[in-house]
């Protein structure tokens, strides 16, 4: 136990380590999308003129209307940027799931509101209001996309397990699945690239057998709890440090360290699925001591 707590304090203390340029462009990826919410509130800044026209004029119906539009457009981006910003740290792994509330069905419907309501205020009768509306909410739909839902996680009923547990492990293990292809993404190797998209499609495999058989999380408690962890961290390491690197030497052993993990996953794969009962726990062993003597902290 001790030579574990000394791996993870070699490889970065608690939670994903996103310091550095290569962090920062990870994360300026995963966020990019959330930028799309700018334009809510950058186009409809014309309706503030239309509003300062009907102030002057003293119409109040349109003051009214454009005033509502103005608002309902800025209300869905806010509303999108909630849902976006959800997302990013969702598929960056930093949250179990990605928001409960639809918020970007939710600004859809405020943005169609708004173009109402700008509709009408324009002059349009009813109908054509409603055409309008209809446009821009397909619009929406088309540019900010559907919210995000995680994978269903539905553990079997397996008497003497505790299914909420496990649902809560499965979670929190693939977070740390995407935090790894995260960090694949700001590595400039392709050979690393697809290894760690292999990896993480095996880790899957062997999330969704635990799903199946919940039995399977007792002797795989180590490969949830603590390999994945390890995994997660020495991977969102390299990437942070040495995504860049030519040095033969540390590619070389981030090689071979990638081709021992593939293989580990691999074999718990196998194990789960074949039912072996002999413990699963000898190679999280041996791997884990591999990375704390390949600890690229």
């Amino acid at each position: 136990m001790g030579s574990l707590q000394s791996s993870r304090r070699r490889l970065g203390g608690g939670g994903v380590n996103w310091s550095g340029v290569d962090g920062l462009s990870r994360r300026a990826r995963a966020w990019a999308p959330a930028a799309k919410a700018a334009a809510l509130f950058l186009f409809p800044l014309p309706l503030s003129f239309a509003m300062l026209a009907a102030l002057i004029a003293g119409d109040v119906t349109r003051l009214a209307l454009t005033g509502g539009a103005l608002g309902s457009l800025w209300g869905a981006g806010l509303l999108a940027l909630r849902g976006l910003a959800g997302e990013a740290r969702y598929l960056l792994g930093e949250r179990p799931d990605p928001p409960a509330i639809p918020f970007k069905l939710i600004s859809a419907g405020a943005a169609a509101t708004g173009v109402t309501l700008a509709a009408t205020a324009g002059g349009h009768d009813p109908a054509s209001a409603l055409v309008f509306a209809a446009l821009g909410t397909a619009g929406h739909l088309a540019f900010f996309g559907r919210d995000l839902k995680a994978p269903r996680i539905q553990v079997s009923v397996v008497e003497g397990i505790d299914a909420q547990m496990v649902t809560q492990q499965l979670k929190q293990a693939y977070g740390r699945l995407r935090a790894i292809e995260a960090a694949a993404h700001g590595i400039a190797v392709p050979e690393f690239r697809d290894r760690l998209s292999r990896i993480t499609g095996i880790g899957r495999s062997v999330l969704a057998e635990i799903e199946r058989d919940p039995s399977d999380a007792p002797r795989a408690r180590r490969f949830l709890n603590i390999y994945l962890d390890s995994a997660e961290r020495v991977t969102v390491e390299y990437a942070r440090t040495h995504a860049q690197s030519g040095t033969q030497p540390l590619e070389q052993n981030f090689r071979q360290l990638l081709v021992d993990m593939e293989t580990t996953f691999a074999e718990q794969h196998r194990k789960l699925v074949e039912r072996e009962l002999v413990s699963l726990d000898v190679d999280i062993e041996v791997l884990n001591a591999r990375l704390k003597r390949e600890g690229l902290g």
